[in-house]
């Protein structure tokens, strides 16, 4: 996937706005109180909005690139937000986790 600066950044864009509406969309859904509430409504659209931008990231990138990347950003994503909004615990194997996937998506990265 040889890509010039720009476009390098413009999917790098893409990507930071894909794991954010889908993480925070993910914590709003969580921390709902219930499924009518405004909270909720507003974690779903997130969430939806999130899956639209998958769906043009899919369009525009190998799948062999876009889905490591993605599902690693992703659970990077979720494991800071429930570590610093849900106070949710993270241990050491959480981080060395974390560790272990920014080096995987750099190394197909680095391959692209």
């Amino acid at each position: 996937m040889n890509m010039n600066p720009i476009n390098v950044l413009g999917a790098v864009t893409l990507f930071v706005v894909y794991v954010a509406t889908s993480c925070f969309g993910l914590y709003l859904i969580k921390a709902a109180d219930g499924w009518k509430s405004s909270t909720f409504v507003i974690g779903f659209a997130l969430y939806a909005a999130g899956a639209v931008i998958w769906m043009v990231i899919l369009r525009l990138m190998p799948l062999s690139f876009a889905f490591p990347t993605a599902a690693g950003s992703l659970m990077i994503g979720t494991t800071l937000l429930g570590a610093f909004l849900l106070r949710e615990n993270v241990t050491a194997w959480h981080v060395g986790g974390v560790f272990m996937i920014i080096a995987g998506i750099a190394l197909i990265a680095a391959n692209a």
